[in-house]
């Protein structure tokens, strides 16, 4: 059976307690989806042990619905309403919640986690909160794709590391090449501080070729923008838009009009030639 890494449980764990502060709801819990079901795993406020270690299962409870539906679900009843089944009642109950929420975590079309966060008294869940609790699912799972792209880049890369001894024998081939400034252009861009992030950013151009510092400009008027740099740089190492749009926290439609405006600037004919045209003139490796 597959287990959660200490990584996604920290970032899981992160997100309950950051919807908690940011929404003012006292308990919330999820855990990670498994094709036997959902395993509450990490929680944030709960006084008694009778959520842990439960599995939700996909049509059963508001998590369950939630999962059914791969959509948020809420009732400001949860022990009252009739368009669940009550089969978590005892648990639930246990941690004194009468109002709930629960939000399925989606990466790559598929649902990787379930969020929840309740009420112990009347209170209604509010718009404010709910949408909160949407966000934080998006975010958690924007970094859980960010983590696993991470996870294969570094297993492509170890897979090429060398049996001889010979430093001829040791050279890194345009694909890690690709991957290794593609992650450092990322994660320039995710970092909150500036000096770390223009140290990043320098340490990118010098995996470029001549290993020196990017030109600021490509024949004038063909200048791209850095937007459209890194839409480039993931294409070259055959992403899908869909992907590229959770990595880069953009819609979808945006990630598909950067390259065709990176094909006017370098008078390209399509995206694969675009990339051709990027990797020649020096701004991808």
């Amino acid at each position: 059976m597959t287990t959660d890494s200490s990584h996604e449980i920290a970032l899981l764990d992160r997100t309950l307690n950051t919807l908690a502060a940011r929404t003012g709801l006292p308990v919330a819990f999820g855990g990670f989806a498994r094709s036997t079901g959902t395993n509450l795993t990490c929680f944030a406020g709960t006084r008694t042990g009778s959520l842990r270690g439960l599995v939700v299962k996909p049509g059963e409870g508001l998590g369950g619905l939630a999962l059914s539906r791969r959509q948020l679900a809420a009732t400001d009843s949860y022990h009252e309403t009739p368009e669940i089944i009550h089969s978590y009642d005892r648990e639930t109950g246990g941690e004194g919640i009468l109002a709930l929420l629960a939000v399925p975590v989606v990466v790559d079309d598929q649902v990787r986690a379930l969020i929840y966060a309740g009420l112990r008294n009347r209170r209604q869940l509010t718009d404010g909160m709910l949408s909160a609790a949407a966000a934080e699912a998006r975010r958690l799972a924007w970094e859980l794709s960010v983590h696993e792209e991470t996870q294969r880049r570094m297993a492509v890369l170890s897979a090429y590391e060398p049996q001889a001894a010979h430093p001829s024998e040791m050279a890194l081939s345009q694909e890690d090449f690709n991957a290794l400034y593609t992650e450092l252009r990322d994660i320039a861009r995710m970092v909150q501080d500036p000096e770390l992030a223009a140290r990043l950013s320098t340490a990118s151009t010098m995996l470029r070729p001549g290993q020196g510092p990017a030109p600021q400009a490509i024949d004038g008027p063909s200048n791209l923008s850095p937007s459209e740099l890194d839409v480039l740089c993931h294409l070259a190492l055959g992403k899908r838009n869909a992907l590229i749009a959770t990595h880069l926290g953009l819609a979808e439609s945006t990630v598909k009009s950067y390259p065709a405006s990176a094909v006017r600037k370098l008078g390209a004919t399509n995206r694969f030639d675009v990339v051709l045209r990027a990797r020649s003139r020096g701004p991808i490796p």
